[in-house]
């Protein structure tokens, strides 16, 4: 069984075991349990994470980890008293009126004249203890604990986040006029593009929208009509059409020019006759490399999962790199940049050489996957044919859901129609 998930008849549940030191706090129970509403193993592995990630902050709490931060162990202290108190059974309106008057006696301070006190800070600290007041910054961990992007993509939201709760405190801060100023004025100030400013907005709908389903939250978004609409531009898709492919002298002009890059030069040649993207040739592993194919298991779209079979022209060179590699990778010694990519830095390579070769910003290492779809539409290929060996989703319902891929002798047959030799 997956971890935290356990089965009772057919429905799957939340679980997590309590720390013995801090079973108090928890009337003494041995484990937090917690229907997750569910008989689906796929539904239940994405509704039991948050879940997971709000006790082991309640169990935090009871272990009364010091943050660093006064606001943040004040919310810390309150919690951990009130949960001291529910296991003695009092009543939550009577812990509600205890936590409040010693918050009140330290914003008046000793003379009751506020010169003296803390301005308020305890009693915002039980606010947010109560649940009455939601404190923006301290659910961001658990919010992108429950995305399921790339490492990179997942400390870009959370730059994002850091900048809006640090100008909003509370969730009740945010009003729409407060993001609106906030959005045109202090984020223009800073001089951030309003494409930066629209990306920001949308980690912090995410967010909020996190908020409501996992903390409760009932105020509106005030995301709506902050910016000025967007103005049409091109899809992804048209971008990439407008790109151009590499042909045949193309090819083996950029050979010629990386001459004394080798790896480069393998990685050219690997990208003219598999049609893979960079990245899934820079994370491919022996593991998933056979005498006559290689295995894609970990592309950027499920579609994108497929064999590839070795074209005739590169069986030695894939035989070299397989008998010289120094490491688990077919293209060896490449390093990892801080978010596990491989090609960071050998992408920049190419594009040095392209650009010194005269090439624009209309040729990229992806036109050697163009070149390599139009030399398979110049051979006639059927486009279920070209779909499968590129990784593209099947349009055909009967194709796309039912099949399971054509045989590796038709792939193959297919793919040897490739050709980037000079004539």
């Amino acid at each position: 069984m997956v971890k935290h998930i356990e089965k009772r008849r057919r429905v799957y549940y939340a679980m997590l075991n309590i720390p013995a030191a801090v079973r108090p706090a928890f009337n003494n129970k041995r484990k937090l349990l917690k229907s997750l509403e569910t008989e689906s193993i796929s539904q239940a592995q994405v509704r039991v994470l948050p879940i997971i990630a709000e006790w082991k902050n309640q169990i935090e709490i009871a272990k009364g980890t010091s943050t660093g931060d006064k606001f943040l162990d004040d919310v810390a202290l309150a919690r951990r008293d009130a949960q001291r108190l529910r296991s003695q059974g009092v009543p939550e309106w009577a812990i509600e009126e205890a936590q409040e008057q010693v918050a009140t006696s330290e914003a008046l301070g000793p003379d009751n004249t506020h010169d003296h006190g803390d301005g308020g800070q305890l009693f915002d600290a039980v606010s947010v203890a109560l649940g009455k007041r939601l404190l923006l910054s301290e659910h961001i961990d658990s919010y992108l604990n429950t995305t399921s992007v790339t490492v990179k993509t997942k400390e870009m939201i959370r730059r994002d986040l850091v900048r809006f709760t640090s100008k909003f405190r509370f969730a009740d801060d945010a009003t729409q006029r407060a993001v609106r100023d906030w959005a045109n004025i202090d984020l223009e100030e800073a001089n951030l593009a309003l494409a930066t400013r629209r990306r920001m907005l949308s980690a912090c709908r995410g967010y909020w929208d996190y908020l409501e389903r996992q903390q409760k939250l009932e105020l509106p978004p005030p995301f709506h009509k902050v910016l000025p609409p967007k103005p049409k531009k091109r899809t992804k898709a048209e971008i990439e059409a407008k790109r151009k492919g590499f042909r045949v002298p193309d090819y083996h002009k950029l050979l010629a020019g990386c001459q004394d890059d080798p790896t480069l030069s393998d990685l050219i040649t690997l990208g003219a006759y598999t049609g893979c993207r960079i990245e899934e040739l820079c994370g491919l592993k022996l593991t998933d490399v056979r005498t006559d194919r290689f295995e894609l298991v970990d592309a950027k779209t499920e579609a994108g999962w497929r064999t590839i079979p070795i074209h005739d022209h590169i069986k030695q060179s894939m035989a070299r790199l397989i008998d010289t590699s120094k490491d688990d990778y077919l293209l060896s010694g490449l390093t990892f940049n801080k978010f596990g990519d491989r090609s960071n830095a050998i992408g920049k390579r190419f594009g040095r050489l392209k650009k010194r070769l005269g090439y624009g910003p209309d040729h990229v290492f992806h036109s050697l996957r163009k070149g390599f779809a139009t030399q398979l539409e110049n051979a006639g290929q059927p486009l279920n044919v070209v779909a499968r060996l590129m990784g593209h989703t099947q349009d055909n319902q009967s194709l796309g859901n039912y099949s399971d891929g054509l045989v590796l002798e038709e792939l193959k047959r297919a793919i040897n129609h490739v050709d980037w030799s000079l004539r």
